[in-house]
């Protein structure tokens, strides 16, 4: 950039005019290309003049007579104090100062249109960042809500995760919302069930348990496939266990398994049993690929909660999250 083009240009821009609505819809004889949506109809004239560089193509482009063309520019020349255009051995240039109006008009012009499209997509709905655990995230919304449905009036963004780290993305406020499949433990959050769960003992069908009662002892010699920590349902059954003056000790080996589908593959394969929500081994049940071990004495339920910090919600959106995810089926 030359010295003082940065002070023209920004003579340039406060003087350049722009054209309100009403008056270009007025406007029926010039034409207005694709793009030059808000601009002065004169600094078109200049753009298509600086593309064609002839004054009687772009008075053609624009469906103007010559002398109009001539009229807007020594009307932009005057009122800017430039000059735009120049004569080189017959041939029509921009100048230095104009190239520089063109290189920043057409600028303005796309983020004009950025600007109108994004006016034009722009969404009313409200947006909701919402964290779920892996069981309500793979299980109970496909099957028990519309949560994507094409009639839904929330924009909604998904983020799928165990319980424990759903809390901490409700502290740092990466999400609005979490549904957990597990016990609340902050004082500082609120929660509203809608739905409850049974925690199943699964095995596989040749298991030697399966389909019986059996004492919790005699459980000492198996091996226990369990979630991840800080999953609702781990968190859930070894509070449970405490209660019963129980413990995970019992069991002859204790694998952690963060993926559901592998830790069900596991147990199918007859290398263990697990403790999971019903709605997690539903299918396999009516299939008859799992099977379910009951321990006499022994009935977990947990509730599925919506979750957010106190205070930190409206109670429009709160009812707009809590309608969307009652179960429906």
């Amino acid at each position: 950039m030359y010295p003082n083009d940065a002070i023209i240009l920004l003579y340039t821009l406060r003087r350049i005019r722009f054209l309100p609505i009403r008056l270009r819809i007025g406007m029926r004889r010039q034409k207005k290309r694709k793009g030059d949506f808000m601009l002065d109809y004169r600094y078109q004239t200049f753009l298509v003049l600086a593309d064609h560089l002839n004054y009687t193509k772009a008075a053609s482009v624009l469906s103007l007579s010559q002398p109009t063309v001539t009229k807007h520019i020594q009307f932009l020349e005057n009122d800017l104090g430039i000059k735009l255009f120049q004569y080189q051995d017959r041939n029509l240039k921009l100048t230095r100062k104009g190239e520089l109006l063109r290189e920043r008009l057409v600028l303005i012009n796309r983020q004009i249109n950025d600007l109108l499209r994004t006016l034009t997509t722009y969404s009313e709905r409200p947006d909701f960042t919402i964290g779920v655990s892996r069981t309500i995230g793979e299980y109970y919304i496909p099957n028990h809500t519309s949560l994507f449905g094409k009639e839904q009036s929330i924009q909604w963004h998904l983020l799928v995760e165990n319980t424990q780290q759903l809390s901490a993305f409700l502290y740092q406020k990466k999400i609005d919302f979490a549904l957990i499949s597990g016990p609340v433990k902050s004082k500082e959050f609120e929660k509203l069930p809608f739905f409850e769960d049974e925690i199943l003992l699964v095995c596989a069908p040749e298991h030697p348990f399966s389909g019986k009662v059996v004492e919790y002892d005699r459980l000492s010699e198996q091996h226990l496939f369990l979630r991840e920590e800080g999953s609702g349902v781990s968190d859930t059954v070894e509070k449970y266990l405490h209660q019963e003056n129980h413990s995970l000790n019992t069991f002859h080996r204790v694998s952690r398994i963060g993926n559901i589908q592998l830790l069900k593959s596991y147990i199918k394969n007859n290398d263990g049993i697990g403790f999971l929500y019903h709605l997690s081994v539903e299918e396999e049940l009516k299939e008859g690929s799992l099977s379910t071990i009951t321990i006499k004495n022994f009935s977990l339920k947990q509730p599925y909660y919506l979750t957010y910090l106190k205070q930190s919600q409206k109670q429009r959106d709160i009812d707009a999250v809590l309608t969307t995810f009652f179960a429906t089926s």
